[in-house]
């Protein structure tokens, strides 16, 4: 495991807390040299000096900013004498969480540009680049099982959609031999829910009694982002501890 992703470079959105550096942490260990990105530079800066290994390196990139993408994907290649990005995982997301009728037109917006949008692009430009570079990649969506239930929140929508776009990116993309597939965490003790995964897990409203800690999503993204997983494509992998999958009766 310590060198399944020897030789590999990956760019990680939203890189820099919760499930995305849990990734970061996790590829790091398997020998791939890693690429956080994230719109607060000090904060990047941070989380890369706790690597040793220096090959944890951070840019700062906003997925509103579509008309950079091209730049930053130049500004990452310039980090590691190779210059080449074998994985992308696009894990960055905005959820404002607020009841249906509090629910703004900026806050729909943000969501949508920051979730599908964004999430669209930086996966066009990053599979452009490696179908020129004739690079047989992966590219991983973070999804939700947020993408299974009763869409009345613009996160939801955007999490239905980043489904159905990972069906379609993969069906584009995997004849270049550029595999793609999604993870859909269910509650995840993560900064965005105010939960810290070291402490106490219980949760009561989901069926496994608990939330699930980042680096469980990590393991997953690790196994997705090999080549252990070339032969799923396409696919959703819910690890909800039920939440979403056998407790919509409840």
């Amino acid at each position: 495991m310590e060198k399944l992703l020897a030789g590999k470079t990956a760019l990680i959105t939203g890189g820099s807390s919760g499930i995305g550096l849990a990734i970061a942490e996790k590829f790091e260990a398997a020998g791939c040299q890693v690429i956080i990105a994230g719109t607060k530079e000090e904060k990047l800066k941070k989380c890369c000096e706790k690597f040793e290994s220096g090959r944890v390196k951070g840019i700062v990139l906003n997925l509103n900013e579509v008309d950079k993408f091209g730049a930053k994907l130049e500004e990452a290649l310039s980090k590691y004498p190779d210059s080449k990005i074998d994985i992308l995982v696009n894990c960055a997301g905005y959820h404002p969480r607020k009841a249906f009728f509090d629910i703004t037109e900026s806050d729909y917006d943000r969501t949508m540009d920051t979730n599908v949008k964004g999430t669209f692009f930086i996966s066009q430009t990053i599979g452009m680049y490696m179908l020129k570079n004739h690079i047989k990649g992966h590219i991983l969506n973070i999804s939700s099982s947020s993408a299974l239930r009763p869409a009345w929140s613009p996160y939801e929508i955007s999490k239905w959609s980043i489904r159905g776009m990972t069906k379609g990116l993969a069906d584009t993309l995997i004849p270049f031999g550029i595999v793609v597939n999604a993870i859909a965490p269910g509650p995840t003790a993560t900064p965005m829910i105010g939960r810290d995964s070291k402490g106490d897990l219980d949760f009561p409203n989901n069926p496994s009694g608990r939330f699930a800690s980042p680096e469980e999503i990590a393991n997953l993204a690790l196994i997705l982002s090999s080549d252990m997983g070339n032969l799923v494509v396409g696919d959703t992998l819910y690890a909800t501890g039920g939440s979403g999958v056998i407790s919509l009766h409840r």
